[in-house]
């Protein structure tokens, strides 16, 4: 059953290809359009902010500072999650920078031999979120038009993630560990431009996946896709919420930009507003969601375990945020 269920994905997924393709041959400047527009989110918004966070980082990694903090902190993260006491400074390297650096710091703990896969399954449940600069200044001020709902979604998401990784702290205890042994033999004056290439290709990555996220996007707003999958909770729901609301939910699904973007444009009150936000950004999009993995997999972390980590982590901040707005 799963291997016919495989092959019929594969078929189905073969001839959206196709049909994109001959959208690209008949309509090329449009997709030129949505490549352009995804380059240009990519290099004026990310590699600013997540560029330095990726050479930054990975130096702390390769200078050991990260093991001296490790010994500091791990009776509380032990107390907590059961996770080595690295994981505070993936934590907190993750809600400064966001997505997919979490991820990637995991990815490369595991490979210098620090943590195991069972350490960096429960890591990932409370290190793979979104910034601060994106939260509030992206989404609150530049798109809600709101500091202080840019900092109720942030609380949410942040508490969420703290939430989720207690919820994940007695994950699968007995799974067999799989750890790799560092190398610690490496040439000193290597270093440096090893980083900076590391760090190029992992920024060029997410700029990849962008850009291409960008024009899939419009493909599917362009084939009516999103708006055949959005017809009956629509129709379920239409004296509650506004045309185009599920709309822009599945289009946060696939680029979680896109779809906060569609959001701020829909009359919605406070609340819906709000927490449509936090359950976008906790869950991530396709795009966020395919960077995640391409760093995790090393790590040997199960994608159905990553994927309903991001679902409890986006429930979590939901309720969180929910509940906050109830009160003010």
């Amino acid at each position: 059953m799963h291997a016919k269920t495989l092959k019929t994905a594969k078929v189905f997924l073969t001839f959206l290809v196709f049909v994109l393709i001959i959208s690209l041959i008949v309509s090329p400047q449009t997709y030129i359009s949505s490549t352009l527009n995804g380059i240009d989110v990519w290099l004026t918004k990310v590699v600013p902010a997540l560029f330095p966070f990726f050479f930054l980082t990975k130096l702390l990694t390769e200078l050991n500072v990260v093991e001296k903090i490790s010994k500091l902190l791990t009776p509380i993260t032990k107390k907590l999650f059961k996770t080595p006491g690295i994981s505070s400074y993936v934590f907190l390297m993750s809600i400064i920078s966001g997505y997919p650096v979490g991820a990637k710091l995991i990815s490369e703990l595991f490979k210098k031999g620090v943590i195991n896969n069972v350490d960096a399954t429960k890591m990932n449940a409370f290190c793979s979120t979104s910034g601060p600069l994106f939260i509030v200044g992206t989404v609150g001020v530049c798109m809600f038009k709101s500091q202080t709902f840019g900092f109720i979604i942030l609380i949410s998401h942040i508490l969420g993630a703290f939430l989720n990784g207690i919820l994940y702290r007695n994950y699968n205890q007995k799974q067999i560990e799989y750890s790799i042994t560092s190398n610690s033999e490496k040439n000193s004056n290597n270093i440096l431009s090893g980083i900076l290439y590391d760090s190029i290709i992992s920024i060029l990555m997410v700029g990849g996946y962008i850009a291409i996220f960008f024009v899939f996007i419009d493909f599917l707003n362009n084939v009516g896709l999103i708006n055949v999958f959005s017809i009956i909770p629509q129709k379920l729901f239409s004296q509650n919420v506004p045309e185009g609301f599920f709309n822009s939910i599945i289009n946060g699904f696939v680029e979680v930009t896109r779809g906060l973007l569609d959001l701020s444009s829909l009359n919605l009150n406070k609340s819906l507003l709000c927490c449509s936000a936090t359950f976008l950004i906790s869950f991530g999009g396709l795009s966020i969601h395919l960077q995640s993995i391409y760093f995790l997999k090393s790590a040997k972390i199960k994608i159905s375990v990553y994927f309903l980590q991001k679902l409890t982590h986006a429930i979590f901040s939901t309720l969180i945020c929910l509940g906050i707005c109830l009160f003010l």
